[in-house]
């Protein structure tokens, strides 16, 4: 028999195990009232709307609603968003409020910080206020919408609210304005590569940064201004976001260069990795909108996707819309010197609840007449100029596209649109493609925001914001296709360099791809376009390879030999991908890393791009040396360290062993609740091919090889006319709630590059419709 204390430890330990399995049993019961369903047929009475409204789900839980008016419409977009994707809209709105502390507590502070010093919710309570009345009404019957949910589920709405004890709070206007300044913000990374160029020159000597940056005489003259420029890079006190990549495409193919003779059009736009997915697939219907794609859950409309007469997509135009201003700060700190006069900062006091802490936290926001000042230390002091913080929301322009009657209209749309800057891409039902760059550049008065200015100097402020008429702007050219890849459209030639603005353009690699392979055929479809946003050659590395070639077979190693016998394809069962990019990694460190060490850089300044440049002779040969030894160090040696120490390394790992993507909640860490959450089905890394050079782009941190941080956010090719065979398929899946059938079931498509169709019709939602949810006036 087994002793007392023997029983009692066994209680313990079986006690130990089935707590949390009972805890998860519980949630998922009691959650599961909230989630849309997946089957039958749900009759749900709520406030506010008007007649019935249809909502159909086809097999992968996409939403297409048919509601007699457009008040309804909006309004049960709001309710499914807030059903399927509420604890995402939360942390969206709380992460743009600088309220994130809320839930998680003080390690959420420094974030928070920067939130409120970049005046997010500012921002959006000021845009608020300068809505149309029907915007204005959109984001109210929207709100409404989600609102309904709410108080129908309480905080059942999303279980890891319940998890985290969280009560939700009400939805409104200026949350769905603030998740629209959020995304932007995610797709501009001007200010974080301005202050590592800023860096870059203060620690490497004028000389050597130009020479990295390949400015010639011109542009050193009119770009480097009169200031003492910051030497530090982002700090956790900054409210400075580091740069990042992604690496998105678009194209649109004319009638002449497909298979039916009717437009295509491609987008897959390149995000940051997020569980769930940044994107929400919905159909919506109503008299004057019938519309279909992908949203962003916290806002009414679809941003990329078709109606019945134009498809549309969106890459980043790379534009540089942020500016830093170097102030000069009397001794009070609480004014500014500008043209000899001393002008007051604006001050504002931000209060900012911790949870487990009894006191909240006070923090004043000092505002620049440039805009909110980031860093603020006696060495320091940047304002950030941004056109976002200016203009109007973006919104209304992505609300105006759903009624679009062809390309001109889809353009027309984004004239008073401050930002963000991107391309768009448009076909239409007559046959029509569109380029246009959307959203407005600063009007600088002196340099190009290439470095920090002086904020003492009116002559170097912004004057506004250009026309929207002064962006290029290309239809139906002669070529039959229009791409993007978030290029350089000038010194690619689309337009002419006259047109230029400052920009940190992407690598050409990926659109030098996308178009020659357009270019050679004239039956495209569905498929091929699939195939395209697939495809893994990288354009970077047979470029590499060609310049190092001479190297390779006179070094004649086992690295050596697989390279010389290598295509440059990206698979993720090769080793010399791989190789290569170890390779990169080694001459970066090898050339760069001396200087770095020496001048008090953190990091190597070298980066692939600047790798390929050394070697194809477009940097000074004196980066070969190592400036910390007397003896001279050439090119060749330096090539056989790198490819000796590859040599000595395991050959049989291939790209997708290390290449890979970790779909991880939010919450994986958080105690206790990231242990249930990864009781309901946790995704582990798994391997991906592409590089950041690739059609297929999944990019890496240098700071983590190869760990990839940005994915196909979503692969859409619309065949314009025929609307029931255009594919969309996500990496996850539509869901955000946890164990739900549709949270991951897309996975294995996206990473096979299946398409999936997207419904449109009326005959072809009811043909794939497997639940409806039907929504009725509450009495």
């Amino acid at each position: 028999m087994l002793s007392r204390r023997r029983c009692v430890l066994l209680v313990f330990l079986v006690g130990v195990i089935l707590l949390p399995v009972l805890l998860l049993g519980h949630i998922r019961f009691y959650s599961h009232q909230s989630r849309l369903p997946e089957s039958g047929r749900e009759v749900v009475q709520i406030r506010g709307i008007r007649d019935q409204v249809t909502i159909a789900f086809d097999g992968r839980g996409v939403p297409h609603i048919d509601a007699a008016t457009v008040e309804d419409l909006w309004l049960a977009q709001g309710y499914v968003h807030a059903r399927d994707r509420f604890f995402q809209m939360d942390l969206g709105r709380r992460m743009a409020a600088g309220r994130l502390s809320e839930i998680f507590g003080e390690a959420a502070l420094p974030t928070d910080r920067k939130m409120r010093t970049l005046r997010l919710a500012a921002t959006a309570g000021r845009q608020a206020t300068a809505l149309d009345d029907g915007v204005r009404k959109t984001l109210e019957r929207y709100s409404d919408g989600v609102n309904a949910a709410l108080r129908d589920y309480g905080r059942w709405i999303a279980p890891e609210l319940w998890m985290l004890g969280v009560e939700p709070g009400a939805w409104g206007v200026e949350d769905c304005l603030s998740v629209g300044l959020l995304m932007e913000l995610n797709l501009t990374w001007a200010m974080g590569d301005e202050i590592t160029r800023s860096v870059e020159m203060t620690h490497l000597g004028r000389d050597h940064a130009v020479d990295l940056w390949g400015w010639g005489p011109g542009e050193q003259r009119r770009w480097i201004p009169p200031v003492d420029l910051p030497s530090r890079p982002p700090g956790e006190e900054d409210a400075i976001m580091a740069p990042f990549g992604g690496g998105s495409n678009s194209w649109a193919i004319s009638p002449a260069r497909t298979a039916t003779g009717r437009p295509l059009l491609a987008n897959d736009p390149h995000i940051g990795v997020t569980v769930p997915g940044t994107w929400y697939a919905v159909g919506l219907r109503a008299p004057g909108i019938h519309a279909v794609g992908a949203s962003i859950a916290g806002i009414p409309g679809v941003l990329i996707g078709h109606n019945n007469r134009v498809a549309w997509g969106f890459t980043m135009s790379m534009m540089d819309d942020q500016d830093f201003f170097v102030l000069t700060l009397d001794e009070s700190r609480d004014r500014e010197l500008v043209d000899d006069s001393w002008i007051p900062l604006r001050t504002v006091t931000e209060t900012i609840d911790i949870r487990w802490r009894s006191e909240p936290e006070t923090m004043k926001v000092r505002i620049s007449r440039h805009g909110p000042v980031v860093r603020d230390t006696f060495d320091s002091t940047l304002a950030l100029a941004w056109t976002a913080l200016q203009g109007p929301n973006s919104i209304d322009a992505f609300l105006r596209m759903v009624r679009a009657d062809g390309v001109e209209d889809v353009a027309t749309a984004w004239g008073d649109a401050a930002g963000p800057s991107m391309n768009l891409v448009a076909a239409d039902v007559e046959g029509h493609i569109l380029h246009q760059v959307v959203g407005r550049r600063p009007r600088r008065g002196r340099g190009a925001g290439r470095l920090p200015s002086p904020g003492s100097n009116s002559a170097w402020s912004w004057k506004g914001l250009a026309e929207f008429s002064e962006n290029p702007r290309m239809l139906d050219p002669d070529e039959g296709f229009v791409g993007t890849a978030n290029h350089d459209i000038f010194g690619e030639g689309d337009y002419d360099p006259k047109q230029t603005f400052p920009a940190d353009f992407a690598a050409p690699w990926r659109i030098r791809r996308i178009r020659s392979l357009l270019a050679t055929k004239t039956d495209w479809d569905i498929d091929s376009c699939l195939d395209l946003q697939g495809d893994v050659m990288s354009g970077r590395a047979v470029a590499l390879l060609k310049v190092l070639w001479p190297d390779l077979e006179r070094h004649g190693g086992s690295t050596s030999v697989a390279l010389l016998g290598w295509d440059g394809r990206m698979d993720v069962d090769r080793v010399e991908p791989l190789l290569f990019s170890r390779l990169i990694l080694e001459l970066a460190r090898e050339v760069g890393q001396d200087e770095a060490l020496d001048l008090g850089l953190e990091t190597t300044p070298f980066n692939a791009e600047r790798v390929l440049r050394l070697l194809a002779g477009g940097l000074s040969e004196a980066w070969w040396d190592d400036v910390r030894t007397e003896t001279v160090v050439d090119r060749e040696s330096i090539i056989d360290r790198c490819l000796d120490r590859l040599d000595l390394l395991d050959h049989s790992t291939v790209w997708g062993d290390v290449h890979q993507v970790d779909f991880s909640h939010v919450l994986d860490d958080f105690p206790l609740v990231g242990a249930l959450l990864r009781l309901g089905g946790h995704r582990h890394p798994v391997g991906l091919p592409g590089d950041s050079t690739t059609i297929n782009a999944n990019t890496w941190d240098l700071a983590k090889p190869f760990n990839v941080r940005f994915i196909p956010s979503m692969r859409f090719v619309a065949d314009v006319g025929d609307w029931d065979r255009s594919i969309l398929v996500l990496p996850l899946g539509q869901s955000g709630r946890p164990w739900s059938p549709h949270v991951a079931d897309q996975f294995s498509d996206w990473l096979g590059l299946r398409g999936r169709t997207l419904p449109f019709s009326r005959q072809m939602v009811e043909k794939e419709t497997r639940a409806e949810l039907i929504l009725t006036p509450r009495r």
